[in-house]
């Protein structure tokens, strides 16, 4: 009588993790959605997860909320802060440990000019190499958009 409550007690226990594991992993949907990344932040008192909101459009009616659960995607997104970028997720049945069912499981940048910056770095990348057209240029951009330094910059510290 032992042996048999105890081989269904192990069965019961079985079954009952893995219903509870396919639960947690099963996607109910999948997709994709673009926007600034406003805020992603480490929640959580035993399992923490990553949180964020992504802005979809003008103010509070257009945000997402997210939440990513592997902590190496979470710190790479963490350095995209402020800029515009197409996240890839999955929605979960069940939120349990998160703040949201939507799991994010990879992400991109995206450039709203179409490839803009990309095309500025290149095009910085061939300035470089003549530092006297640089000298002749650096003048001009303070006066007409001392801000485009900064995305500059970002370039030479992304091709070093």
């Amino acid at each position: 009588m032992k042996k048999k409550l105890i081989l269904g007690s192990l069965i019961l226990l079985l079954v009952t993790g893995a219903v509870s594991f396919g639960i947690l992993k099963f996607s109910y949907s999948s997709g994709k959605r673009a926007g600034k990344l406003v805020k992603l932040s480490k929640k959580g008192f035993l399992l923490k997860t990553y949180e964020g909101t992504l802005d979809l459009g003008s103010g509070d009616a257009l945000t997402w909320n997210f939440s990513i659960h592997n902590d190496e995607l979470a710190q790479k997104l963490q350095q995209q802060n402020g800029r515009m970028v197409v996240l890839e997720y999955r929605e979960l049945l069940w939120k349990l440990f998160f703040d949201t069912k939507y799991d994010v499981t990879n992400w991109k940048n995206s450039d709203p000019l179409g490839g803009g910056s990309q095309l500025l770095c290149r095009f910085v990348k061939v300035l470089r190499n003549d530092s006297s057209v640089v000298e002749k240029i650096r003048p001009m951009i303070l006066q007409h958009d001392a801000s485009l330094l900064d995305e500059i910059r970002d370039c030479q510290t992304n091709q070093n």
